[in-house]
């Protein structure tokens, strides 16, 4: 009798985890990084406002997911390395719900930073990292301290609760704003709407799994998160590449660009999940 390998269930996130942070990497390069370094080339420009605006867009972009993966790290007592880098990815997906939250939800009166747009740019791109800092830290800190730090972070209830509450937050947010500014409409909805229809298939594809009713719904959430991840990364991967086709684009063919950016991202997802939902039915 041929014995199968039984596949860790931490395996599949960490693989998409990498390989999205590195896509996001090349977007932010591709995309920020670049194009203002040859900008720096440019005698007529003035280099220490360019240099400025260059570092504070690339580290506001990558920083946040960064600095959630590495305290995420370093927030399990576990002796394998593959537990380390799950944790870090969990709070990787957590970081990312904060940094969106922060660009939604935070705004900076542009009234204040009148004679100095530099500073604003700044601020913005920065205050993102200096919220997951501050809320991972504390995470990490209690978790490590906590009678569940041999375990993983998913496993541990303030944990699932944040992440939880940050992805319903965002699109319940949305709506409202829309209702208070009297301009909802059909699409007002559409976010939700999105929200619940990933979370629904995402738990009634585990029914094979051994898992309870509340293990299924932090995996959702995992799921759920990686798939706004995905969308993230790749719409803005794919019109960076579309760049190199048709630098000066029609409304047409960025249409078709970002068409392809959510059906690619969607079909990085379903190739996640489905080996996530496997990897868990052995469990």
């Amino acid at each position: 009798m041929v014995k199968t390998k039984k596949k860790n269930p931490q395996s599949p996130l960490i693989a998409s985890g990498y390989i999205l942070f590195a896509l996001l990497i090349i977007e932010v390069l591709l995309s920020t990084t670049i194009p203002f370094g040859r900008m720096l080339l440019d005698p007529r420009t003035l280099h220490y406002n360019v240099a400025l605006f260059m570092v504070a867009l690339t580290v506001g972009s990558l920083l946040p997911a960064f600095l959630g993966y590495v305290i995420g790290d370093h927030s399990v007592k576990s002796k394998t390395k593959i537990s380390h880098h799950f944790n870090g990815m969990l709070f990787g997906l957590l970081a990312f719900w904060v940094m969106s939250i922060f660009a939604v939800i935070v705004s900076i009166p542009s009234e204040y930073f009148a004679t100095s747009l530099t500073a604003r740019v700044i601020l913005v791109n920065l205050l993102p990292s200096i919220a997951v800092a501050i809320i991972t830290s504390i995470l990490a800190i209690a978790h490590a301290r906590s009678r569940k730090a041999k375990h993983d972070i998913l496993e541990y209830k303030p944990y699932s609760i944040l992440l939880i509450g940050f992805i319903i937050l965002l699109p319940v947010w949305s709506l409202i704003n829309n209702i208070f500014t009297q301009s909802v409409s059909i699409y007002s909805f559409v976010p939700l709407i999105i929200l619940v229809v990933l979370g629904l298939v995402s738990y009634a594809t585990l029914r094979n799994s051994k898992l309870n009713i509340s293990s299924k719904v932090r995996w959702s959430a995992v799921s759920i998160s990686v798939a706004y991840v995905a969308l993230f990364v790749l719409l803005q991967f794919v019109t960076e590449l579309s760049y190199f086709i048709e630098e000066r684009p029609s409304m047409e063919f960025m249409t078709i660009v970002n068409n392809t950016g959510y059906v690619v991202a969607l079909i990085v997802w379903i190739f996640f999940w489905r080996a996530q939902v496997k990897s868990l039915s052995k469990k």
